[in-house]
């Protein structure tokens, strides 16, 4: 059994009645990919490469989210630069990349959007893919923990948590603890430290202070006389500042160990991380 061909009449009919539902259809197409790109753009777009924001206000706030509501991360003052990367979908606020290679969120308002070069945007920092500067302009406090030796013979590790009064000073706790073949010695002690140049990412800093200690010798010859004594300590280090907040600090410190009958003098060499909170 054979068909016949359907008509040319036939055929136009049925183009006839399909129009309405292709039209729709590419009318949507249409339609809605525009809608798309646009809420990419404005939701999630990365923006050029040499895009940054610069702090045109004394000071500003940065957060961890697009809103007054979230966390503060750090605090910038004018003529600060940071890489815009992002705008958020809601309010005026812009996700920018921080010195350290971490992300915050900082109000249109408070910056001026240009395009700069990248060495221009580093502030002329060395290796600014390496090393940033250590998050002491917007830190509360920090904790270090440090090992090395004490008079060149004896183990040594000290813990030294701080309360940050400003980026230039800080109340220090050191709590360290001495062991060799001669002894033990464990120090209490505290005093102040002075950073220079606590927005670089090399910060030398210097530190006095003084407490008490507690001697348990092994042996006649050892330096320290066994009980309290007190302590007197000098010195300083330098923190090296790295992308990610890893910072490694490294210091010297003299100390003058004392009772009514004699004066000790030992030296420590440590190194060690930091953290800042």
């Amino acid at each position: 059994m054979t068909h016949a061909p359907p008509s040319r009449g036939t055929l136009f009919a049925a183009a006839r009645a399909l129009a309405p539902s292709l039209a729709l259809c590419v009318a949507s197409a249409l339609s809605t990919a525009p809608v798309a790109h646009a809420q990419d753009e404005e939701g999630a777009s990365e923006l050029a490469e040499g895009v940054y924001a610069r702090v045109i206000v004394d000071r500003t706030e940065l957060r961890t989210g697009p809103g007054a509501s979230f966390e503060r991360a750090r605090v910038a003052t004018r003529g600060d630069v940071f890489r815009v990367v992002q705008r958020a979908s809601t309010g005026y606020w812009f996700r920018v990349e921080l010195p350290d290679g971490t992300f915050a969120w900082i109000h249109g308002d408070t910056v001026y959007n240009h395009e700069v070069s990248r060495d221009e945007a580093s502030g002329g920092r060395i290796l600014p893919e390496v090393f940033a500067p250590p998050a002491l302009p917007s830190a509360s406090g920090e904790i270090a923990v440090q090992f090395g030796i004490l008079g060149f013979f004896n183990g040594f590790m000290a813990i030294r948590p701080a309360l940050n009064v400003s980026p230039e000073l800080e109340l220090e706790l050191n709590l360290a603890g001495s062991v060799g073949d001669g002894g033990r010695i464990l120090v209490g002690s505290g005093g102040p430290l002075i950073n220079i140049w606590p927005e670089s990412p090399i910060v030398p800093f210097f530190t006095v202070g003084g407490g008490f200690a507690v001697s348990d010798p092994n042996a006649d010859e050892f330096l320290v006389e066994s009980g309290m004594v007190g302590v007197l300590y000098g010195g300083g280090g330098f923190r090296f500042g790295f992308r990610y907040r890893i910072t490694i600090r490294i210091e010297a410190r003299g100390y003058a160990f004392f009772d009514e009958n004699r004066i000790t003098a030992l030296e420590e060499i440590s190194a060690g991380a930091t953290v800042f909170f």
